[in-house]
């Protein structure tokens, strides 16, 4: 992309957001020298197999050594240890991303001091899978979702410019949101469903489970993802996911009362609503 060049891009974390963003990132950026960084021997190996990137390491002080930018791909409760070993190696003025699913909390902990090199952007790319791991790699996985990018009042505006640069690189939509806004709507849309999907695994029984099919698996496919993951976005996101709770159980109460009222139209209605919503999308 015009005016946007780098020489050394690391990729920390080699699943599949980041072996995806790898495989991206040398289409797109054919003149930059990609680094994967991850504790996966597995993956490195992988990655180096299929010229996804060009070396690798297991150390990120290694990895991110004279970056110019740096994309974190790690469970969010991560971040802030690998941003104080980036900031002591990168280059001058590095931009350093991560593609988690909160940010109000993340961008107050990147914020909570003042970096020597790097400059951080909170970014969140909306695709993804159950599937996990170098194998599950997807390269046109970027194109396929929109990414929410915020920023704060310390957030570095040419870095941001930068950031959004970038991922217009990659996707074809990007939606600009405060940090704030960004957990409520995310909270909404994206962990509000997983924790209904969690919590239809643990609701129904081993022998109802024994003749599930297509429905059933694919309402609970997100179910499937690594807890190492999603137990860091909750947490950090937990006052949203109580007020969403609060309204789903109200949406479950609301439900139940029209069964057990008998009235077979306005249950239609409550459908019907929901339908159209849905086919709205």
């Amino acid at each position: 992309m015009r005016n946007l060049k780098f020489k050394k891009i690391a990729i920390v974390g080699l699943g599949l957001m980041g072996g995806s963003l790898a495989v991206a990132c040398r289409k797109k950026f054919p003149k930059a020298r990609i680094t994967g960084v991850s504790r996966s021997r597995e993956a490195l190996a992988l990655a180096r197999k299929k010229k996804w990137v060009h070396e690798t390491s297991e150390d990120a002080l290694l990895g991110a050594k004279d970056a110019d930018l740096v994309v974190l791909c790690t469970p969010v409760d991560t971040f802030l240890p690998y941003l104080k070993a980036i900031d002591k190696v990168c280059a001058k003025g590095a931009l350093v991303m991560d593609v988690g699913s909160v940010k109000v909390s993340v961008l107050k902990e990147a914020n909570s001091r003042q970096w020597k090199n790097l400059s951080f952007v909170g970014c969140h790319p909306m695709v993804g899978s159950h599937r996990r791991g170098i194998r599950a790699v997807n390269p046109t996985l970027y194109k396929e979702g929109a990414v929410l990018l915020t920023r704060d009042r310390n957030t570095c505006p040419a870095a941001y410019k930068m950031a959004k640069k970038f991922w217009k690189a990659l996707s074809s939509r990007i939606v600009e949101l405060s940090p704030e806004k960004h957990d409520a709507l995310v909270g909404e849309i994206s962990h509000l469903p997983h924790a209904a999907a969690v919590c239809l695994m643990h609701t129904v029984s081993v022998p109802a489970l024994k003749v599930a099919s297509t429905g059933f698996r694919e309402t609970t496919r997100i179910a499937a993802s690594a807890s190492s993951i999603w137990q860091p976005i909750f947490s950090s996101n937990r006052k949203v996911m109580l007020k969403v709770l609060d309204r789903f159980e109200r949406e479950l109460g609301i439900f139940k009362k029209l069964l057990q009222s008998r009235d077979p139209k306005a249950l239609s209605r409550y459908l019907d609503k929901a339908r159209e919503r849905r086919n709205s999308l």
